[in-house]
Parts: structure tokens; C-alpha cells; sequence
């Protein structure tokens, strides 16, 4: 890979940085490719010359978002795969520790989750960019395939229908501990809910 290539690599990845920052800190609205010439520490017109509409930026800076939190969630099931082998079965205490690491280092980026439900809610009128980071992703068939695996190795009868439960539960707890209680306690709740499925 050229010198060139990796270096408009990295400028780009900076500007959509600056973009996650901007949002999280001031709001959608306040995302301008002005703004982020100055957040980046860029020269004017820096951020314009790789994305040259606001259309581009906001689509940069999703790519950014989904890119990271796709690589987090396969990290999770490589995780599974090498501490539980096929005939293995973890325990609910074990499973719930391994989702809860998840949404640990997801809500460790507090500046790209904030960004992301900001997105959401501001991103009605762009459909296509707004369903890459809901149920419609990269992101959300990595994160399926991780939920699969994982309710398939505890043994659960019928453990196929609590896969969107699931993964139900885990978005809705990245979005407490970034918004509303970073100290809530993710690997009671999802040992409760495990159990609970495990007895219904």
C-alpha cells in the first residue's frame, strides 16, 4: 500500500474523528465542514477536498462507526470461539461476563455511541445511511451471528428465539451506560435474563 493511500486514509479516519467529537459534544446540527476543519486541526478546506458535501461527511463518519463497532463485535465471538470449544457449554455466569466485556468496550467509545444515537434520531430524512447503524448492517449481522453462537453453546431449548431479545437487550444497555448510568451493573442484568430464558 503506497504512502499516499495510507496517509488519505489516515486524514480521512481524523476528519471523521472530529466529526464523531463535533456530534457527540454539540449535536448533528452543529456539524459543518468548517467545524471540522478546526476540531481536526486541518487546514481550511481539508475536510471539503474528502468529502466534498455534508451528504459525503455524514456518510464518512458513519462508515467510521460501523467499521469500529463491527470489529469490537467479532472480537466477541472469536472470544467465544476460543474459550468454549464446539462441545463445550459456558455457564450463564460465564456468557453474561462475555456479553457484558461487549458493552463495556462499546460505551468505552462514549464519543462514537453518543454520535451514533444522535444519528439516529437526526438521520429520518437519509434512510439508506440511517439503516447502517440500526437493524439493517454490517453491525447488527455481525452482532446476530455473535448472539447465535453464543445462546446455541448454552444448550437453551428453543435458544433460536431469543436471539432479537437478546440482542435487544445489549443495544438497550449500551445506550443506558452512555446515556442515562455508566455504572450499571451489565453482567447482573444479562445473568438474569439468560436465566430467565434458560427456565422459560
Amino acid at each position: 500500500m503506497s504512502a499516499e493511500l495510507v496517509s488519505s486514509r489516515s486524514r480521512r479516519e481524523s476528519i471523521a474523528d472530529a466529526g464523531i467529537r463535533i456530534i457527540s459534544r454539540d449535536g448533528v446540527r452543529a456539524l459543518t465542514h468548517r467545524a471540522v476543519d478546526r476540531e481536526a486541526q486541518l487546514p481550511q478546506g481539508s475536510t471539503s477536498y474528502h468529502a466534498k458535501t455534508r451528504a459525503a461527511l455524514l456518510e464518512l463518519i458513519v462508515d467510521v462507526l460501523t467499521s469500529r463497532t463491527k470489529l469490537d463485535t467479532e472480537a466477541l465471538g472469536t472470544d467465544l470461539n476460543t474459550e468454549f470449544a464446539d462441545e463445550d457449554r459456558p455457564t450463564v455466569d460465564q456468557l453474561a461476563a462475555l456479553l457484558a466485556a461487549l458493552v463495556d468496550t462499546l460505551t468505552a467509545r462514549q464519543d462514537d455511541m453518543r454520535a451514533r444515537y444522535a444519528l439516529i434520531l437526526e438521520l429520518n430524512d437519509v434512510p439508506d445511511l440511517r439503516q447502517k447503524l440500526i437493524d439493517q448492517s454490517d453491525v447488527n449481522a455481525a452482532a446476530r451471528l455473535v448472539a447465535t453462537r453464543a445462546l446455541a453453546k448454552t444448550g437453551l431449548p428453543d435458544w433460536g428465539a431469543h436471539v432479537d431479545e437478546l440482542l435487544s437487550l445489549t443495544d438497550s444497555l449500551v445506550f443506558y451506560r452512555t446515556a442515562v448510568n455508566p455504572t450499571v451493573d451489565l453482567q447482573s442484568i444479562l445473568a438474569r435474563y439468560l436465566r430467565g430464558a434458560t427456565h422459560a
